[in-house]
């Protein structure tokens, strides 16, 4: 560090926690309005205002180049008519926030839920099982909707930037089931992770981001970098792998659907064999994408720059 930035490194400090500070109370304002507001008026108000303001940002271009990628033959208008619907999505996600343990609740028939047998069973045998989606709907719901089937699940996720923001959404996502068994993504988390399984918890993970040291697979035939690590983690573990589909129906209405596991092929390597599951995903992922391209987030830089 030179002279002159360890000089300021204080000042530097400062302003990004007053930064941090502003950023969280503008996210506590909008948050308290979506709080106060019937759940389905602030998923369509939060899906409005998304459309008005995120169509119109530059990151909006990287979507429809990203849709470019994945579906070359599509048409122009097309392609915008979906970013549209992806940040609908994406602001009625953020405005259920408060709401999440509302939608998860059985009695509310927001949520259709299919096969959640598959993993009930498993956890009444005594045995756990990792659980893995990808940012489509309103992918929060996924660990609450598990607890209120009665399975044991622990959720990792990414540290927001801004710790009070973080807080923030941590809160929202612990407080319809009381749990705080949020597990951040790094190495720190990754030892965590061991010790909830240990402890007879099961684990959901988002596997559709891309990762800077991941294998290099095919997603919609480009190359793209993905995560090994549950798959890899359910090698070592001998833990069933099931794919966990969440689907936005219309408004704040979901369908969730637990798919048979990814099958592991016997390969004698266990990073081949992680490349062969993670492959298949792949393609679950694909499959999802396709039926439902609104409800992905087209923003990741899922490939590398087009």
């Amino acid at each position: 560090m030179t002279g002159w930035a360890h000089k300021h490194r204080p000042w530097r400090k400062a302003l990004r926690s007053l930064r941090h500070a502003v950023e969280w109370l503008l996210q506590s304002l909008v948050m308290g309005i979506f709080w106060i507001l019937p759940l389905d008026w602030a998923s369509g108000l939060g899906g409005w205002l998304a459309r008005q303001i995120g169509s119109r940002l530059p990151v909006s271009d990287r979507a429809r180049k990203h849709l470019g990628l994945a579906f070359p033959d599509m048409a122009e208008d097309e392609r915008r008519r979906i970013v549209a619907g992806m940040w609908d999505n994406l602001g009625r996600l953020i405005a259920e926030y408060p709401h999440l343990g509302a939608i998860a609740d059985p009695k509310s028939g927001r949520m259709e839920v299919h096969h959640a047998e598959r993993l009930i069973a498993l956890q009444q045998d005594g045995k756990r099982f990792i659980a893995i989606s990808g940012h489509l709907a309103n992918f929060e719901l996924l660990p609450i909707s598990a607890y209120t089937h009665g399975i044991k699940i622990a959720a990792m996720a990414r540290r927001v930037n801004n710790p009070f923001i973080d807080r923030s959404i941590r809160f929202f996502r612990e407080r319809p089931t009381g749990s705080t068994s949020t597990i951040p993504k790094g190495t720190s988390g990754g030892r965590q992770a061991l010790q909830l399984l240990q402890q007879g918890l099961s684990l959901a993970l988002l596997v559709d981001h891309r990762v800077s040291k991941g294998a290099t697979l095919q997603l919609f035939d480009k190359p793209a970098r993905t995560t090994l690590a549950a798959a890899r983690l359910a090698i070592d573990q001998d833990l069933p792998l099931f794919p966990v589909h969440l689907e936005r129906l219309g408004g704040a209405r979901f369908r969730l659907t637990v798919e048979p596991p990814v099958a592991r092929p016997q390969l004698g390597d266990r990073r081949e064999e992680a490349k062969a599951m993670m492959t298949e995903v792949n393609k679950i992922l694909e499959r999802w994408i396709t039926q439902r391209p609104e409800d992905w987030l087209w923003l990741h830089r899922r490939w590398d720059r087009p």
